[in-house]
Order: C-alpha cells, then sequence, then structure tokens
C-alpha cells in the first residue's frame, strides 16, 4: 500500500529553468519537422535557445522514464497503486 506521508513530494510552482550548466556537446540529430517547429516556437516563447529547449525536453524525458521504473518496482513488490491512493497523493501535492 502507497502512504503519501511516507513520500516527499517535489513541488514547482514555477516553469522549469534552463537545464544546469555543465560539459556540453555538439550533436547532429534528425528530427521531425513538426518536433523540430514546435520545439523552435518554445524556445523563442521562452526566450531561450533551442539547444536549451532540447536539453531541458530531454532531461525530463530521462527523469519521466526513471520516474516509471522507480513505479513499476514499486508496484512489483507491494502490488498497483490504487486510484484512491494515487488521487490522496495527488490532493497533498497540490496542497
Amino acid at each position: 500500500m502507497l502512504r503519501s506521508a511516507e513520500r516527499k513530494p517535489v513541488r514547482r510552482t514555477k516553469a522549469e529553468g534552463p537545464p544546469p550548466r555543465g560539459r556540453t556537446k555538439k550533436v547532429s540529430l534528425t528530427v521531425d519537422e513538426g518536433v523540430l517547429r514546435a520545439m523552435e516556437q518554445e524556445a523563442k516563447r521562452s526566450k531561450r535557445t533551442l539547444s536549451a529547449e532540447v536539453t531541458a525536453a530531454l532531461a525530463r524525458e530521462l527523469r519521466r522514464r526513471r520516474l516509471q521504473g522507480l513505479v513499476a518496482e514499486y508496484e512489483e513488490e507491494k502490488g498497483a497503486i490504487s486510484a484512491k491512493e494515487l488521487a490522496a497523493i495527488q490532493a497533498e501535492w497540490l496542497a
């Protein structure tokens, strides 16, 4: 059983800022034109470079996949998270 009191939720109240600066590497990628246009528009809207926008999107995807893995491990060990438990946790996060 999932107990929300056992978790320390991370709350984000503002849009994520740019990813931390670190070592970078220039790469060449093939990207769907529609996705590229959307990323360019988002970069312009957020006043960030396309590289910063793509880096942030990739970092979010990696975090999402790690979280999915953690949830899968938890559910394998403890059983599926019920809708009631999920609703309680979401309510706590939004509080």
